[in-house]
């Protein structure tokens, strides 16, 4: 996976249409039960309000760091002037927003105490948009369109998303070969016809289906139905605990979530949406786009409220994973730069590392303990034989770096194709670059590239009666008497 390409994520636009709602939370503190009823006392020490429904993607979307373009209808109310001035604040276009005397914000109201909530409160009425926002829009749709990379549609059943909205952005999308991504909701599907991306969860499947799923097969069954029954190119069903499972055609493969303390589910699936409409663009698959996505995800649900993941968020949560060990020198470089910025050391290693013994594992946790970062550069085969001869490595470099991999002390692993790793250091710059004690006072070809930026060396002792070679020559002393 090419982390790099996150960098881009400020020049996605992302066009976002659904049900907008403001969320709104009143918290305060349980300390008695009514004696007019048994039911808990509240007093109230604070008032929040959010965007909710779409807004909320619209807050993930902007959390990121991408741009959005923002279409749908609000009242003209109080809380429709909460959702505009929200929209100014976070700089999103709103050209064509449209704002209606006849229409009424949705506010959900939440009665909460200790990040427990007591009671929801539901505002709202249940209508399809104005007639003339439609014609509106549709007359401005190659504007509306201008400068977009993707398409999301949050539909909260609320009547905003209705067959001829949806399928009147969906063609021009298509048109524009933009990806489109779609939350859904209810029983009438075929309104979603075309799209790129679905993202049902658990529930909407069965509510989908009017009956429950039971078992895997099942499940299987059942994706691959509503995949063909929407014709879109992926079905990527949200299971909670359990991670995302994506459909395409012929395939199903499954994403387990990442283990983290779970506080509140509440918009989990917006942050889901957010990324991958965010990150879509950029050239990411959609297995990569599964993976981000539970990234996420998993941070949000450590959070109380509908809240958001940042891009450092997501960057850290990286870090804290072995699924992306194995680096590019170009993603490399960002993920230095960004350890960096944080006050991280970031201590180098390089080798061979051909059958793995307890010195390479003795040389890995010394360099680790130097710093907070272990980056790992593994000769490529090619650049073995040159240093070591026709016969080396025993080991192919693919099964070496699955191995390092699998260490818990390192954390990232780039594969060296060259000789020495002068290239790798001037490109990255760690804090620290380790050596083992036998290369003190020898020609170190990185040492001038190190000392020109302020980094060092650190010349670790060995793991003594312990290398490669010495394990081949005991398996032919061995092995070899035998014949």
């Amino acid at each position: 996976m090419n982390v790099e390409r996150i960098k881009n994520i400020n020049h996605i636009t992302v066009l976002v249409f659904g049900d907008y709602m403001v969320d709104s939370y009143i918290n305060g503190d349980v300390k008695r039960i009514s004696p007019e009823a048994p039911v808990p006392v509240v007093e109230i020490k604070t008032r929040t309000k959010k965007l909710g429904g779409a807004g909320n993607v619209i807050n993930n979307i902007i959390s990121f760091g991408a741009k959005v373009k923002a279409i749908g209808c609000i009242g003209d109310d109080e809380n429709g002037n909460f959702i505009k001035e929200e929209f100014n604040k976070m700089n999103i276009d709103d050209a064509f927003f449209g704002i209606d005397k006849n229409v009424c914000t949705i506010v959900k109201t939440r009665i909460t105490a200790k990040k427990q909530q007591f009671l929801r409160l539901d505002e709202e009425k249940k209508k399809l948009l104005p007639k003339e926002y439609y014609d509106y829009i549709s007359e401005n749709l190659n504007n509306v369109f201008e400068g977009v990379n993707s398409l999301v549609i949050s539909d909260y059943a609320k009547g905003a998303v209705n067959e001829e909205f949806c399928q009147l952005l969906i063609e021009k999308a298509k048109s524009l070969n933009i990806p489109v991504i779609i939350d859904p909701k209810g029983t009438v599907y075929k309104k979603y016809k075309g799209a790129t991306v679905l993202t049902p969860n658990l529930k909407e499947l069965n509510d989908y289906l009017q009956y429950e799923v039971q078992g895997d097969s099942a499940l299987t069954e059942a994706g691959f139905k509503l995949r063909e029954d929407c014709e879109i190119e992926y079905l990527a069903l949200t299971r909670s605990e359990k991670g995302i499972s994506l459909f395409s055609k012929g395939s199903r493969e499954d994403f387990p979530a990442l283990a983290k303390d779970v506080i509140d589910v509440t918009g989990a699936g917006d942050t889901v949406v957010a990324s991958i409409a965010t990150l879509m663009p950029l050239g990411f698959s959609m297995p990569d786009l599964c993976k981000l996505a539970n990234q996420t995800a998993s941070v949000v649900v450590s959070k109380f409220g509908a809240a958001t993941c940042t891009l450092d968020e997501l960057m850290a949560t990286m870090e804290d994973t072995g699924e992306f060990k194995l680096i590019s020198l170009d993603t490399a470089k960002y993920i230095v730069e960004d350890l960096k910025n944080k006050g991280k050391t970031v201590v180098f290693t390089n080798g061979c590392f051909d059958l793995i013994h307890a010195g390479h594992l003795y040389s890995f946790k010394y360099a680790k303990s130097l710093g907070d970062v272990l980056i790992v550069a593994v000769n490529s085969d090619a650049s073995v034989k040159k240093n070591k001869g026709d016969l080396r490595p025993i080991i192919n470099q693919d099964d070496r770096i699955k191995m390092i991999c699998e260490l818990e002390c390192v954390d990232y692993v780039i594969l060296m194709e060259d000789s020495n790793p002068v290239n790798i250091i001037k490109n990255i710059k760690p804090n620290i670059s380790v050596k083992g004690e036998d290369w003190k006072n020898k020609n170190v070809p990185e040492q001038k590239v190190l000392e020109s930026y302020g980094g060092k060396i650190e010349f670790i002792p060995l793991y003594q009666g312990k290398s490669t070679t010495n394990i081949i020559e005991k398996i032919l002393k061995v092995y070899g008497s035998n014949e």
